[in-house]
C-alpha cells in the first residue's frame, strides 16, 4: 500500500499580511516531513479565484519547491485546469491551450 498528501492551500479568514507566507511554507515543511517519512506522494491542485477554499493558481512553483527540499517523493499534480481554447491566428483555428503543453510541465519535476 501507497501513502500520499493532497494540498489544496485552504486558508479560511481574517488573514494577516503574512498568513499566505505561513500556510506556504508550513506545506513545504509538510512535503519535506512527509519526504523523511516514507510517504509517497505529494499531490496538488490547480484552482484560481476561491479565496478560502484553495490557494493554489500555480501548482508548478509550489511542486518546484518541494522538489528542492525532498530526495524521494513523487510529485505530482491532483487537478489541472483546461480551460476551453482561445482561438488564435493559428492555422485551421487550433485553440490556443494545447493540452500537451499542460501534460509536459508536470512531468519534469520529482526525483523519479
Amino acid at each position: 500500500m501507497k501513502f500520499g498528501i493532497f494540498y489544496e492551500h485552504q486558508l479560511p479568514r481574517p488573514w494577516e499580511a503574512d498568513s499566505e507566507l505561513h500556510l506556504f511554507q508550513n506545506a513545504l515543511d509538510q512535503v519535506e516531513l512527509a519526504d523523511r517519512l516514507g510517504i509517497d506522494y505529494a499531490w496538488e491542485v490547480e484552482h484560481h479565484f476561491l479565496e478560502e477554499y484553495s490557494h493554489s493558481s500555480a501548482p508548478e512553483v509550489f511542486l518546484a519547491a518541494c522538489s528542492q527540499r525532498t530526495t524521494r517523493i513523487r510529485l505530482g499534480h491532483g487537478i489541472v485546469l483546461m480551460p476551453p481554447g482561445i482561438q488564435s491566428a493559428r492555422p485551421r483555428g487550433r485553440a490556443y491551450r494545447d493540452p500537451r503543453s499542460r501534460l509536459a510541465r508536470p512531468r519534469r519535476l520529482g526525483h523519479g
